[in-house]
């Protein structure tokens, strides 16, 4: 079992690691726009992030296997919806 200040110390790296991929995210949009590997980089940062907020924030380390596979699963969601988007406007467009 974490110690309360080791627990706060990894949710501190947990926080600053997010927004440095916000901030990746954000300087990667303003210098390359709409290039076309865009939204595999938005939806893999997305992907990272919301396994870290799950991980840290919500302790899915702690909970139920099943809890955990249904965070996966919500997770990748948005990722995947967004490449499967990407893909059919690429075939589309």
């Amino acid at each position: 079992m974490m110690t309360s200040a080791a627990k706060n110390h990894s949710v501190v790296h947990a926080w600053a690691g997010l927004l440095a991929l916000t901030g990746l995210s954000l300087v990667a949009g303003h210098s390359h726009g709409h290039a076309q590997w865009m939204p595999l980089l938005v939806a893999a940062l997305i992907w990272i992030k919301g396994t870290v907020v799950a991980r840290y924030f919500l302790e899915s380390k702690d909970a139920h296997p099943f809890i955990v596979w249904l965070l996966r699963l919500f997770i990748a969601f948005a990722p995947v919806a967004l490449l499967i988007t990407d893909g059919l406007c690429l075939y589309r467009c």
